[in-house]
């Protein structure tokens, strides 16, 4: 995935009238906070007009101040709590409190529309400095509200605004989402806990209200709004069951408080991260998005959410795709499998049609042997589903680099030893079925060779393996012989071959550790070669002739110096 684009910081020079605005903010300021009959210089910081973004920036930090201090006096009140006044002819004092706070309140209001909207300013300094004004707002938000219902109550529709518009405008920097998870979600689990419940419902009316014909400036674009949501929630930490909610809270939460508020349970936590991780995945995902979200499940979000069961469709879904996204899917299918006893239809069917010749070209290769070599292991597998098994991979090798070839020759090994009915595929001799084989394996270990030889000598086309066949069960593998390992015994890189002869010998050895072998590229072995000492140097020079001709050749006798 592309990393997002970092504005380039834009200095502007201040003019004569640029200075002159700043004069008048101070002025504006100092009179709003010295006597209420200057309160309308407030609609005029609000509706101050200006192209200089210090300029802009310092009239909301001012406004921040000053709005600051009224909702802490109870001036200003959040806007579902506006009482309306009737105009009437007689208005008590009361009635005069309750309109000024109306009036304030729009104000404030409007005032948090303009810090909302320069979130997706062109300039990055106006999106950072509008994102710590507003948590500014919020924590004095936070104290009205605790202050008016004696309970913890965070201040959700200010907060849902701005994690809307940071997942879903296309204008956000990534210096923007950058301090928004490093100085605020990833310090503080209040917010953590308020983001992962308002992501959701960013993504559920942004989907809703994108239409692909419109191509305004500010449209929404869903691939804005997956890639902004994912760099969030692959940021922020996942709580697992048996952990405790951190008490880093950016609104504090009164101690003793009765009943407990969700801020504090962890169950609560993984709800809303289990919601989000779900709303994300619904989202059309690009290919490097898909890539990096599967790679993540069995780490980051299988343990970190209620429900694990959930992502199973997601999950199957990205296994049934094929290619690169089925072995990233497989870590997640295991750990559905292994850790939460869920069954997978036809499981060993689709890993076995991973198997093919692109599998030992792609980075992933060796997760996936890591991952294959655990499914294979249990000893309750059919011999005739392991040896489809192994002869696909003895296959394999014929198409495979050296490398690729080092770490499965291992492997192959590893099954014969696990499941001893398989060793049929090296023993077996024209003529013989596999019960006889079976019942003389362990006595004619010494023979490998020959029978090898004895397989690879007989016509390829009556090999019984039909390696067209989809399902492991029907391929006829356990009838056929693995001739594949006799031929790169002849391979033209000498460790290979060498790795390859382990068959000729008795099978005596232990299992082989597969983690020494997965890593190996030609790079590895480029330094291996180079880094290799040799026993005797090898001639690079040969006697100096004493003639132009060689002795015998036909111009020797013409041409006689």
């Amino acid at each position: 995935m592309s990393k997002p684009t970092t504005k380039r910081k834009r200095i502007q020079e201040l003019t004569s009238d640029d200075e002159k605005q700043l004069k008048q903010i101070k002025e504006w300021e100092l009179q709003i906070n010295s006597d209420q009959k200057h309160f309308n210089n407030i609609t005029l910081l609000v509706n101050l007009k200006t192209t200089n973004y210090q300029v802009k920036n310092a009239a909301h930090s001012s406004l921040t101040r000053v709005f600051s201090k009224l909702i802490d006096s109870d001036l200003v009140i959040i806007h579902k709590s506006i009482n309306h006044v009737d105009d009437t002819e007689n208005i008590s004092p009361e009635d005069h409190k309750k309109i000024l706070s109306n009036w304030l309140s729009k104000s404030y209001r409007a005032f948090t529309r303009n810090l909302l909207s320069c979130l997706y300013s062109i300039d990055d300094a106006t999106q950072v400095n509008s994102l710590r004004l507003l948590h500014t707002l919020i924590q004095k938000e936070a104290a009205f509200l605790n202050r008016q219902s004696k309970t913890y109550k965070f201040p959700a529709h200010l907060y849902s605004e701005i994690v809307t518009v940071i997942v879903t405008r296309k204008n956000v920097s990534s210096n923007l989402i950058s301090t928004f998870l490093d100085s605020y979600l990833c310090q503080y689990s209040d917010l953590r806990l308020s983001a992962l419940k308002y992501i959701p419902n960013a993504i559920t009316i942004t989907d809703s209200i994108i239409k692909p014909s419109n191509s305004s400036k500010h449209s929404l674009d869903p691939s804005v709004l997956s890639k902004n949501t994912f760099l969030i929630l692959s940021r922020i930490p996942f709580l697992e069951e048996s952990s405790k909610v951190d008490q880093s809270f950016w609104v504090p939460v009164p101690k003793d408080i009765s009943p407990k508020p969700g801020v504090l349970r962890t169950a609560t936590y993984r709800k809303f991260y289990q919601e989000s991780w779900i709303s994300f995945m619904k989202l059309p995902l690009s290919a490097d998005l898909y890539k990096q979200t599967l790679s993540l499940i069995h780490r980051r979000i299988l343990p970190g959410i209620q429900a694990p069961f959930r992502l199973m469709d997601f999950l199957s879904v990205s296994y049934d795709s094929g290619g690169a996204i089925s072995l990233l899917a497989l870590n997640g299918l295991y750990t559905l499998i292994s850790k939460y006893n869920l069954t997978y239809p036809d499981f060993y069917i689709k890993l076995y049609a991973l198997f093919d010749k692109n599998l030992l070209h792609v980075k992933y290769r060796s997760r996936f042997l890591r991952l294959a070599d655990t499914f294979l292991s249990s000893t309750h597998l059919p011999s005739y589903l392991v040896a489809a098994f192994i002869k696909r991979m003895a296959r394999m090798c014929l198409f495979a680099t050296p490398s690729a070839i080092a770490a499965i020759v291992p492997f192959i090994y590893n099954l014969l030893k696990r499941h001893p009915l398989c060793m049929v595929l090296i023993h077996r001799i024209d003529g013989e079925n596999e019960d006889e084989i079976t019942s003389t394996t362990e006595s004619n270990q010494d023979d490998n060779t020959n029978k090898l030889e004895s397989s690879f000598t007989d016509d390829l086309s009556t090999d019984a393996y039909n390696p067209t066949e989809p399902d492991p069960a029907k391929c006829n593998a356990i009838n056929s012989s693995l001739w594949e390992l006799l031929a790169i015994q002849n391979h033209y890189y000498a460790n290979v071959s060498t790795v390859a002869n382990i068959f000729n010998d008795p099978f005596t050895k232990p299992e082989f550790i597969l983690e020494d072998f997965l890593d190996h590229s030609y790079s590895t072995m480029f330094v291996s070669e180079t880094g290799r000492k040799l026993k005797n140097a090898p001639a690079l020079s040969t006697p100096i002739p004493n003639s132009l001709f060689r002795s015998g050749e036909a111009l020797t006798d013409i041409i006689n110096f």
